[in-house]
């Protein structure tokens, strides 16, 4: 492992698609400042500018210019960690288990092992925004641009100013997808059996994501979106295509009833996952009793039939994010335009 620089990419204790989508951003990173990436995905921190040298004082005085520069990598020894939501409990106090083994293959041909006996660094968030000092250069730096707030993602920016430039991007974020997100065959087994058994030759994705999602709105970020927000973007979505196929993927059974009673002349398709009752449920499904690596997958397997619709129709989720990233051809309906 001599003159080899590796970076360990550790996860977070958030949804599915908040630690994949980070994940790619240091993958960026470490291709760009040529060090090897491993993912390992377990215990990660929850505060993003924890130990970060500076940071307090740069909050306290409105100055970013006490953090400097630089990610705030990991200080593994000091930081306050909170497990992946995803592990396999029994094999979290192992330094060598990740639970990106689960859904993923390796993404270099280097183990976490081969990372931990050379010269490493270790990041599970690249902290971005008020605490960077170069702004205008973020883009650059980045793929998503920010996840560690409430602060909407480079995606969400350029749909709702309908930029031209959100096609581009997306190719952009699936040259890495494609160059080093490898899914486990079982799982991508299961999305092509699904796919070939239920879809038809035209297929909208609706993607509802409830629960918490509305405490967002709360702080002015976003507009509240509401379950008829969603049936009446598929009503506009069908006035092209009226008899395709409604693929639905939720975090909550109300809004899939919502569907089908709305829509009962279209076929509708659910992949089974595991739900919360209600759309305004206060506890999302990762933060309940089912978190583990079934729903982990259950999100990625929902997240890539999305990625195979033609039409999708969805607000400013992770996991919509992902699926638009996986399938950058794939038209858009994005919820939150309503009243703009």
């Amino acid at each position: 492992m001599k003159n080899k620089k590796f970076l360990i990419i550790e996860s977070r204790p958030y949804g599915f698609f908040s630690v994949f989508l980070h994940t790619l951003d240091n993958l960026k990173w470490a291709e760009d400042n040529e060090f090897i990436p491993v993912v390992r995905w377990g215990p990660g921190r929850v505060d993003v500018n924890a130990l970060r040298p500076g940071a307090e004082k740069a909050t306290s005085l409105s100055d970013p210019s006490y953090v400097g520069n630089d990610p705030n990598f990991l200080i593994k020894q000091q930081e306050i960690k909170k497990n992946c939501l995803y592990v396999d409990h029994s094999q979290v106090e192992n330094s060598l288990y990740s639970c990106w083994d689960h859904f993923f293959e390796p993404v270099s041909q280097y183990s976490i092992s081969d990372a931990l006996q050379a010269e490493h660094k270790l990041s599970d968030i690249f902290q971005v925004g008020f605490h960077d000092l170069n702004i205008s250069s973020l883009e650059e730096k980045f793929l998503i641009f920010n996840l560690h707030s409430y602060t909407p993602l480079n995606l969400w920016v350029y749909l709702y100013n309908k930029k031209d430039t959100v096609q581009d991007h997306r190719k952009k974020v699936f040259s890495y997808i494609n160059k080093f997100v490898k899914i486990k065959k079982n799982i991508l087994d299961k999305v092509d059996n699904f796919t070939k058994e239920h879809f038809t030759e035209k297929v909208i994705g609706i993607h509802v994501r409830g629960t918490d999602k509305s405490t967002e709105s709360n702080i002015g970020q976003r507009p509240f979106i509401s379950i008829q927000d969603y049936i009446q973007e598929t009503r506009k979505a069908l006035l092209s295509n009226p008899n395709a196929s409604l693929f639905v993927a939720s975090d909550n059974n109300e809004a899939i009833g919502e569907i089908f009673k709305n829509f009962p002349n279209n076929k509708i398709i659910v992949y089974k996952c595991t739900r919360m009752s209600s759309y305004s449920s206060s506890v999302p499904v990762h933060l309940s009793k089912a978190a583990g690596p079934q729903l982990g997958e259950e999100a990625l397997v929902d997240c890539l039939l999305l990625s195979r619709c033609d039409h999708l129709v969805c607000t400013d989720s992770n996991l919509s994010a992902a699926a638009l990233y996986f399938n950058p051809n794939s038209k858009v309906s994005f919820v939150n335009l309503k009243g703009n």
